[in-house]
């Protein structure tokens, strides 16, 4: 699937991959030099969008994309309350 980016309609996907109900990609814009992490979770309908920062490894942001989100605001799925 092509993702798009708020800062460049025009992004090439450079990796992606599903776990579960979630989709994550790897974005470049060329126009702009950037690269940006998009995490779409098909359960809830949340979409964030991570730019690497200048001291940011862009396949770390990648791999770690739940991490990064969770640190720089995005509040994610919250677990289910023990019964």
């Amino acid at each position: 699937m092509h993702r798009r980016l708020t800062f460049d309609a025009n992004p090439k996907e450079l990796a992606s991959r599903d776990s579960g109900t979630t989709h994550i990609s790897l974005l470049w814009s060329r126009r702009f030099r950037r690269a940006a992490v998009v995490v779409e979770d098909d359960d809830t309908g949340e979409i964030a969008e991570l730019e690497v920062e200048k001291n940011e490894n862009p396949l770390d942001v990648y791999e770690h994309a739940l991490a990064y989100a969770t640190r720089r605001g995005h509040p994610g799925r919250h677990a289910a309350p023990a019964t």
